[in-house]
């Protein structure tokens, strides 16, 4: 069964020009574990004291997920991860040549020493191990199984196997998962996949295929250079395509919206599931099909995200969409006023990026020739009122009733006692109305909301 590691606080904090507060981490902590990843890598605590700090909060907080601090096969580090309260030490160690060679100044030999020793040091501190042999899929193959079963005998429960530049293909990181399972000594299998060719989750999702069992990701899917699988992705494509059904899912816009607002990392407006776009239509066809039965174009319902559908309306629109547009507003036009809508809507589209709402009602006033009262021509506004306590809220009600601008007036529950409908030429008579209003015996307070849009009918 699928298991997902989040390392947002420490492979997502790597992103460039990200760093977060202590207080954000715990909060992503939070968040993190209302949607039940199994692991939540914190940091390594060796970077700086605020890392250590805040592996420290997150570990303190009981959360349901195991709280895993990272550190490089160096004691003080290991021994940080434990005085951290951290449950389990993430340890790597690269194992290709050419960072044993260019990086390290190691042989093969004396990796696999270090490798052992850091291993069975931090099982002696009483902490569960992850070993990752860093660059793993440029590792020679036979080396990698050898430093592996040395780490597992060392007492690793755990492997992670790092596509450290992202340079597998789905059937690769396969075969190489296979190949791992028949010669690796009993131990779980974790998949490190960066997205430098935007093969990430294609190869962390055949690796778990062939028989992997964990997929780290983080948020957004931030990282070094282009990050690693993102987390929403990750969950949604397993829950829909594979029937993972584990993972709560929805925390994950809120989850997505707040790493985006904490970190400024914004997401581009296409990305999958979290996007701008993600659900919203534009094309006559597609919106066609949307409108009759959503399967037609999307792969699932947005409302599992607590999203909702979007439709565009601009010169590739159709007349379904339009008609549907109108409708939300409460407006009926004939087949030849549509007909004739939709073409001056094309027209414009030609001429502008961007039509909006107030555009297509401002073309349906003018082929109908009909007045709708939607966007207001002039100053429309809610003022809401708050009452004294010894006063009658009957007695302001039927003072507001004689204002000329004053529409309708209800008696309301909640924070305010009255809620008045107003109508002003300009802002300068709203201004004024407001003042007047702030005059009547037993008004306590107000508080003035404008009217953008008015929706009639259903």
């Amino acid at each position: 069964m699928l298991e997902i590691l989040d390392s947002t606080l420490r492979e997502g904090e790597q992103t460039p020009y990200v760093n977060f507060t202590l207080e954000e981490k715990v909060e992503i902590a939070r968040l993190l574990d209302q949607v039940g990843v199994e692991m939540i890598e914190a940091g390594d605590p060796s970077v700086s004291p605020n890392v250590a700090r805040a592996i420290q909060r997150i570990a303190a907080l009981g959360l349901n997920a195991e709280i895993v601090a990272h550190s490089a096969a160096i004691r003080s580090g290991i021994q940080k991860a434990r005085d951290c309260g951290a449950q389990r030490v993430a340890i790597f160690y690269a194992t290709s040549k050419i960072h044993l060679d260019a990086k390290l100044h190691k042989t093969q030999d004396q990796a696999l020493d270090i490798i052992r020793e850091h291993v069975a040091y931090a099982r002696s501190l009483g902490l569960r191990v992850r070993y990752t042999p860093e660059d793993a899929t440029r590792t020679d193959f036979e080396f990698l199984v050898t430093v592996c079963n040395a780490a597992i005998e060392a007492g690793a429960d755990r492997i992670s196997l790092a596509d450290t530049l992202g340079i597998m293909q789905p059937h690769l990181l396969a075969g190489r998962v296979t190949a791992l399972r028949e010669r690796l000594l009993p131990c779980k299998i974790d998949l490190h996949c960066h997205n430098d060719y935007g093969l990430a989750l294609a190869n962390a999702m055949a690796g778990i295929c062939a028989g992997a069992d964990c997929i780290h990701a983080t948020v957004n899917g931030m990282g070094e250079r282009t990050g690693i699988p993102d987390l929403a992705e990750t969950i949604l494509a397993f829950h829909n395509l594979e029937g993972v059904q584990k993972y709560n899912l929805a925390p994950l816009m809120e989850l997505s919206a707040y790493l985006e607002r904490v970190s400024g990392f914004f997401l581009a407006p296409n990305k999958p599931i979290t996007g701008q776009n993600a659900f919203t239509h534009k094309s006559g066809v597609h919106t066609n099909g949307v409108l009759k039965d959503p399967r037609t174009y999307e792969p699932f319902d947005p409302a599992i995200l607590g999203r909702e559908r979007k439709i565009v309306i601009d010169k590739y629109t159709g007349r379904s969409a339009v008609a549907a547009r109108l409708e939300e507003y409460g407006i009926e036009v004939s087949t030849a006023e549509l007909e004739v809508i939709v073409n001056r809507i094309k027209s414009l589209g030609d001429e502008r990026k961007q039509l909006f709402d107030s555009d297509i009602l401002q073309i349906a006033e003018q082929v109908t020739g009909r007045y709708l009262d939607v966007i207001p021509h002039c100053l429309q506004a809610m003022v809401m009122l708050e009452v004294e306590s010894h006063v009658y809220t009957s007695s302001v009600v039927r003072r507001l009733r004689g204002f000329t601008s004053v529409r309708n007036v209800y008696e309301i529950t909640g924070d305010f006692d009255v809620s008045a409908f107003v109508e002003a030429e300009d802002m300068m008579a709203l201004n004024n109305l407001i003042e007047e209003i702030r005059t009547v015996p037993g008004v306590k307070r107000t508080e003035t909301r404008m009217v953008l849009k008015k929706y009639n009918g259903k």
